[in-house]
């Protein structure tokens, strides 16, 4: 997982890609939502009422762009965003330091219950595109 993590990141950062957001409805029709509307909902600068204590499923698509067109989709991934009570992104990103295990190598003990709470993180902010969900943003992209 490490190594994925990696190849993606040394992807992204070698790459000029662009991001195309999707959002997947509950009866798994998928909406795309314009980058900078999505940043604003993201960092908590607009909020989305119908989406109030509720959850939504977002794609992200990396792209890579010839003359303005997409050519080449390397990664498309899933996470899951909840929302208060008046539509406003729930921010749960600060309760764990997903990077830690990059910076503490002094001895080589393993701290479960940061394990335990980095697998808690990706279960409950991660999900997973079946192959018909793929499909459905390709088809959205192209």
């Amino acid at each position: 997982m490490v190594l994925k993590v990696r190849s993606m990141i040394l992807i992204l950062m070698m790459s000029n890609l662009t991001t195309y957001v999707f959002r997947f409805h509950d009866d798994t029709n998928v909406a795309r939502i314009p980058f900078a509307k999505w940043k604003r909902i993201r960092e908590g600068e607009e909020c989305v009422k119908e989406y109030a204590n509720k959850k939504m499923y977002i794609a992200y698509a990396y792209i890579l762009l010839e003359n303005r067109k997409p050519d080449y989709c390397p990664i498309i991934e899933g996470s899951i965003y909840y929302f208060d009570a008046m539509g406003y992104v729930i921010k749960t990103l600060t309760k764990i330091d997903l990077l830690r295990e990059l910076y503490e190598k002094d001895d080589d003990a393993i701290d479960f219950n940061y394990h335990r709470q980095k697998v808690d993180y990706f279960k409950k902010h991660q999900w997973q595109l079946d192959s018909s969900q793929i499909q459905e943003v390709i088809k959205m992209i192209w």
